[in-house]
C-alpha cells in the first residue's frame, strides 16, 4: 500500500472543522472535564467557545508563519512536526466528537 502524503492545510482544516463539531455538540449537562467546567463558570460558553476556535485559528497562523521564515531544509523537519500535532489534535477530537455523539444519543432516550 502507498502512503499518501496529506498536507497540513488538509490537517487543519479537519481540526477546525472537528472543533467546531465538538463545540455544537457538547451537552453543558454531561460536561466531564473540569477545566472546561471551570472556563465556562469563569468567561461563559460562547466566549470559552470563541477561545477554543481561536486557538485553532492561532495554531494555523502559527504554521503559516513557520512555513514562511523556514529554510526548506528546516520546514522538512518542521512540517513533521506540525504535522504529527495536528494528527493528534485530529485524533483527540474525533474521539470526543464520538463521545459526546453517544452521550447525546443516550440522553436523548
Amino acid at each position: 500500500m502507498k502512503w499518501i502524503d496529506t498536507s497540513i492545510g488538509m490537517w487543519f482544516l479537519a481540526l477546525l472543522s472537528l472543533n467546531i463539531f465538538d463545540i455544537l455538540i457538547t451537552t453543558p449537562a454531561w460536561e466531564a472535564n473540569p477545566v472546561t467546567l471551570y472556563l465556562w463558570g469563569k468567561i461563559g460558553i460562547f466566549l470559552s467557545a470563541s477561545l477554543k476556535i481561536g486557538l485553532v485559528l492561532l495554531l494555523g497562523g502559527l504554521c503559516q508563519l513557520a512555513r514562511m521564515v523556514a529554510t526548506p531544509t528546516e520546514w522538512a523537519l518542521s512540517r513533521k512536526v506540525l504535522k504529527g500535532i495536528l494528527v493528534v489534535l485530529v485524533a483527540f477530537y474525533a474521539f470526543v466528537g464520538v463521545w459526546n455523539t453517544i452521550i447525546l444519543g443516550l440522553a436523548t432516550f
